[in-house]
């Protein structure tokens, strides 16, 4: 179905009637509903979709099926959950290095102050948390998106959310960016679209759910799952993750004030084109021009949205309808798949080829102990007139001093026996020891230090990280993949950097760096360039400036063990002189900044440390100088 076209300059032209808008609004309606069923079309292709809540309860440690007897062992070794947790920590146990440069050398100073506002982000807005989350989602559900959002003035905030928050319409093998339209969607409370759109959020309290309606079920956040990532979950996803509804006597909200509405954007690469005979100005349908700066001039032929059209529905409720407001022009979002496959869009999940073997390593053991359980209480072999059966019913044969009143024509030798428990086969034991855990190990890529510590000979620091890179194979790939995904995140937030900060919030983040002669050159407090015109209508220039600026990540630099060996290679050098002592604090991680200011605070305790040490010298007297005297007659 075509998106129905709507332009801000239709009240201009006398084509925004009340009639035109009732249509409009339909279609939009019926447009809405054949999308999103299009979206969940394109979710329940992933390969992961069926499965995710098997994950779950495995990693919950709900492992045995409930129809089990009560009588046998439910012993749980719960290697998944500790696998994730170590490599949650390994994976994100270190920071990317990021490195903005551009090829134009009157930029230079402007790809400093945007590299020190990244490095200032990851810091201050806590990205590594939002790592570690899509790190976890992806381990999960086989992908997991960050969407980077920002606004003015140069306030951004990254989430991580799962397949069920970002559902792309047709995308592509390589990229969310090839998609053709991508929904994203969450539940807001009623204030938020009261506070973000108030003129089109009147009335929009009667399609809010509340917590004590019928309509809307709560469910038990687990406690494996952060609380950033239930928040964006959908109510149907956390019906499977959750698990458990909370029973009618539990806490409910009676106020009818607190209602929730699930708001769904959809950004999408629209092909309408200016079919009029004048140029068309496309901004955002509530804010006048002054105030926002992802407004933009459409010539007659050209694309009404050539940065994608942004459309936002609270509800069955159209809040808005317009223009992208981010002038990198891409969806904001970025997938990460840390296993992923040539045949569909959404890769493997870490757990699925782990499922098996936990199963393994938890019916062994529980197996060894039911067979304790039968040593320990053996099972009584008699003949059927040994005794009455209520005599048997009310012998307790492992209490001390039970008695059993027999038949005295009975041969208890003979007639009565306990049966011996099988015996365990020594191969059982061995291929649990040196078989199932090591394989586990090995294909989760975590390293066995505990193991190395029990060997008659305990490896050189050298030669453990030899072994650690070894093992660590499928970890390192991630980390490539982790790498890749984080500089397709950094290239979004170099552009949003040179879009929405201002040069005193620059300068509140990094100072006097944070100013670059652009700020004074071209448009006062911007990093980007002014327009060129007076009439201020063209902006290809500005708009376009993030281009000039490519961002990498240093190979590698996610990966502890690089860190490592880069850090013992600068100690060598260090101390042969072949490397200045800055350049050893930044191999061991400092910034340029922190380098500079531990050595200038060494030279200041050096000064004082001379300065102690010439007061506390004792001057001698010129006599003393030349010797002791000899002695007079």
């Amino acid at each position: 179905m075509l998106l129905p076209a709507h332009s801000p300059t239709l009240a201009e032209n006398g084509s925004d009637t009340p009639e035109y808008r009732q249509i409009y609004l339909r279609r939009m309606i019926e447009w809405r509903e054949e999308t999103k069923e299009q979206a969940f079309m394109s979710y329940r292709q992933s390969l992961e979709f069926d499965r995710v809540p098997k994950y779950i309860e495995y990693l919950q440690g709900n492992q045995w099926d409930a129809r089990r007897a009560r009588y046998k062992s439910k012993y749980v070794e719960n290697k998944l959950e500790l696998m994730r947790r170590q490599k949650l920590a390994l994976l994100s146990d270190s920071r990317p290095v990021p490195d903005v440069s551009s090829n134009i050398d009157a930029y230079q100073d402007a790809a400093k102050a945007i590299e020190g506002c990244l490095v200032a982000e990851w810091y201050r807005d806590n990205q590594q948390e939002v790592l570690v989350n899509a790190i976890d989602i992806a381990m999960l559900h086989g992908i997991s998106f960050i969407r980077e959002g920002a606004s003015s003035p140069g306030k951004s905030r990254s989430i991580a959310l799962g397949p069920d928050c970002v559902l792309p319409i047709q995308p592509s093998y390589q990229s969310i960016q090839d998609a053709t339209a991508v929904l994203y969607r969450t539940w807001k409370p009623v204030n938020y679209f009261k506070k973000v759109f108030p003129m089109a959020s009147a009335g929009i309290e009667e399609q809010a759910k509340f917590n004590d309606s019928k309509a809307t079920e709560r469910y038990i956040r687990p406690l494996n799952i952060p609380e950033s990532t239930w928040s964006q979950m959908s109510p149907g996803f956390k019906r499977i993750v959750g698990g458990k509804e909370l029973p009618d006597g539990g806490l409910h909200v009676t106020s009818r004030n607190y209602g929730a509405i699930e708001l769904e954007e959809y950004y999408v690469d629209d092909l309408s084109i200016n079919e009029s005979n004048r140029s068309i100005i496309i901004k955002d349908p509530y804010l006048p021009v002054g105030l926002h700066n992802w407004w933009y001039k459409v010539e007659p032929g050209e694309r009404l949205y050539p940065r994608k059209r942004l459309i936002i529905f609270g509800g069955r409720r159209l809040m808005y309808d317009g223009p992208s407001p981010y002038w990198h022009g891409m969806y904001p979002f970025t997938e990460l798949r840390l296993n992923p496959v040539p045949w569909s869009y959404y890769g493997f999940s870490s757990y699925r080829s782990l499922i098996e073997m936990q199963n393994a390593i938890n019916e062994i053991p529980a197996g060894i102990l039911d067979l304790t359980k039968k040593a320990l209480n053996p099972v009584l072999i008699h003949k059927s007139t040994v005794a009455s059966k209520a005599a048997i019913r009310e012998f307790v044969r492992d209490q001390p001093g039970a008695t059993l009143q027999v038949n005295p024509s009975v041969n208890i030798e003979q007639d009565i026996n306990f049966s011996k428990p099988p015996e365990l086969p020594a191969y059982i034991t061995q291929f649990y020891a040196q078989g199932l855990l090591p394989e586990f190990d090995k294909m989760t890529g975590i390293q066995d230090v505990a193991a190395m510590t029990e060997k008659q000979q305990m490896p050189s620091g050298d030669t453990l990280n030899q072994m650690q890179d070894a093992l660590q194979t499928p970890l390192r790939r991630e980390e490539r993949y982790i790498e890749s995904f984080i500089q397709k995140i950094g290239q979004q937030k170099v552009s949003n950097i040179i879009q929405f900060y201002t040069a005193k919030q620059r300068m509140r983040i990094l100072g006097g760096d944070g100013l670059t002669w652009q700020d004074f050159e071209f448009d006062p407090g911007k990093i980007h360039p002014a327009d060129e015109s007076p009439t201020g209508l063209d902006k290809q220039t500005k708009e376009s400036y993030w281009t000039q600026f490519s961002l990498q990540i240093q190979p590698g630099s996610m990966h502890q063990g690089a860190h490592d060996k880069s850090k013992m290679m600068a100690l060598q050098e260090v101390s042969r002189g072949l490397i200045s002592r800055q350049e050893y604090l930044k191999a061991t991680g400092r910034s340029e900044e922190q380098a500079q200011q531990i050595l200038q605070e060494i030279a200041q305790e050096q000064m004082v440390a001379g300065e102690m040490a010439r007061s506390m010298r004792t001057p001698r007297s010129a006599g003393a100088k030349d010797g002791p005297s000899a002695p007079t007659g």
